[in-house]
C-alpha cells in the first residue's frame, strides 16, 4: 500500500469520527475531500509503480478521463456562473454583492491557466500562486461538502424552541420571498411537532434596518399569526443586526437548561455558517434549511464562504502575508 492510499484511509477514518463528534465543523468537509483526492492519487501511483497490467492501464485511462472531465466541468462552472450572475442581476438589481460569484469564475480561470504553466515551466512564482489559489479552491470545495453534509441533519420533533432567522423586508415592511420560505418551514415544523408533542415556542429574530419601517421580527410575527400560529407561542427579538446577534440576543430570551433543545431555521445556503456561529456561542442548536431560488444559490454560497473565511480572518491574513513573502523572495532571487 502506497503512502497516498494509507493517507486516504487515515483521512476517511478521521472524517468518520469527526462527524460523530461535531457536525458543525468545516474539518468534516476537508477530511472527506482530502480522502477522495488521496484515493485518486493513490490509484494513479499504484498503477504507475512496477510492471503495468491491464488493470493499471484501465486506472490510468480512467484517471485521464477524470482529469479531462474535471477541466470541462470547471469551464462549465465558469460559463454557468457568468450566466447565473446575469440572471441574478436582472432579477435582483445591480447590487455589488450580487457579483460575488464572479470571483469564483475568475479564480477558476486563473487556476486553469496557472496549473499547466507551473507544471511545464517549474517557475517558482507560478508554483506559489498555484498552491495559494489551489488552497482556497480546496477550502471552497470543503465548505460546499460540509454544507451538504450538514443539510442532511433531520432534527426530531421534540424541540423546546424554534429560532427563525430574519432577512430584509420588501418596501420596508413586507416579508420577502426568502424570509417567507424560512417562516413557512417553521410553520411546517411547528405543525408536525404539535401532532406528536407539545409545540415549541417560536423566536423570530431581526432588528429594523435603516431602510425598513418596522423590525424584521415584527413582520415575521404578523406573518406567523396569519398562518394560525398562536401569538402566545411567538417570542419577539427585534434588536439583532446580523446572524451572530440573532443567536446572541435570542439566547438571552430562552430558558437556560442543559437539556434545552433548539432548532434554528434559515435558507439552505445559510445553514452551515449559521451553525458555526451558534457553536461559537455554545448553543446546542441544530439547523434546517428552507428552499431558495436556483439562480440565487451560486452567489449566496460564495457570500457564505467569504463569511466563513472572515470568521477566521487572522489565519487567512497570515496565509496571505506568507504567500506575499515567499513570492517576493522568489522574485528577488
Amino acid at each position: 500500500m502506497n503512502i497516498f492510499l494509507l493517507s486516504a484511509i487515515i483521512c476517511a477514518i478521521v472524517f468518520f469520527f469527526s462527524m460523530r463528534i461535531e457536525k458543525r465543523s468545516i474539518f468534516n468537509g476537508m477530511f472527506l475531500t482530502a480522502s477522495l483526492l488521496l484515493f485518486l492519487a493513490g490509484g494513479i501511483a499504484a498503477a504507475t509503480t512496477g510492471p503495468m497490467s491491464r488493470i493499471d492501464y484501465v486506472i490510468l485511462i480512467l484517471s485521464a478521463l477524470f482529469a479531462l472531465m474535471s477541466v470541462l466541468f470547471l469551464l462549465f462552472v465558469v460559463g454557468y456562473i457568468i450566466r447565473n450572475t446575469w440572471k441574478l442581476v436582472k432579477k435582483e438589481g445591480r447590487k455589488w454583492n450580487n457579483f460575488f460569484s464572479l470571483s469564483i469564475s475568475l479564480f477558476v480561470m486563473v487556476l486553469l491557466i496557472l496549473i499547466p504553466t507551473a507544471l511545464f515551466t517549474i517557475e517558482p512564482l507560478a508554483l506559489t500562486t498555484t498552491v495559494y489559489i489551489g488552497l482556497y479552491g480546496f477550502l471552497f470545495l470543503s465548505f460546499l461538502i460540509s454544507s451538504l453534509l450538514y443539510r442532511q441533519i433531520r432534527p426530531h420533533y421534540d424541540q423546546d424552541y424554534l429560532l427563525i432567522l430574519g432577512a430584509g423586508l420588501l418596501k420596508g415592511k413586507r416579508v420577502s420571498p426568502i424570509l417567507a420560505s424560512r417562516l413557512d418551514r417553521g410553520v411546517y415544523f411547528y405543525d408536525m411537532q404539535k401532532k406528536v408533542a407539545p409545540p415549541p415556542k417560536i423566536i423570530v429574530t431581526g432588528g429594523r434596518g435603516e431602510d425598513e419601517l418596522i423590525s424584521e421580527a415584527e413582520a415575521m410575527k404578523a406573518y406567523l399569526i396569519k398562518k394560525n400560529i398562536p401569538a402566545q407561542h411567538i417570542i419577539l427579538e427585534d434588536q439583532a443586526r446580523n446572524t451572530y446577534e440573532n443567536f446572541l440576543f435570542s439566547k438571552k430570551l430562552m430558558e437556560q437548561s442543559k437539556s434545552l433543545k433548539l432548532v434554528f431555521i434559515t435558507n439552505h445556503f445559510h445553514v452551515f455558517r449559521s451553525s458555526l456561529l451558534a457553536k461559537q456561542l455554545a448553543m446546542p442548536a441544530e439547523g434546517i434549511g428552507s428552499p431558495t431560488a436556483w439562480y440565487f444559490q451560486p452567489n449566496a454560497y460564495t457570500r457564505e464562504f467569504i463569511g466563513v473565511l472572515y470568521m477566521n480572518k487572522k489565519i487567512h491574513l497570515a496565509f496571505f502575508i506568507l504567500y506575499i513573502l515567499v513570492s517576493v523572495y522568489f522574485y528577488l532571487r
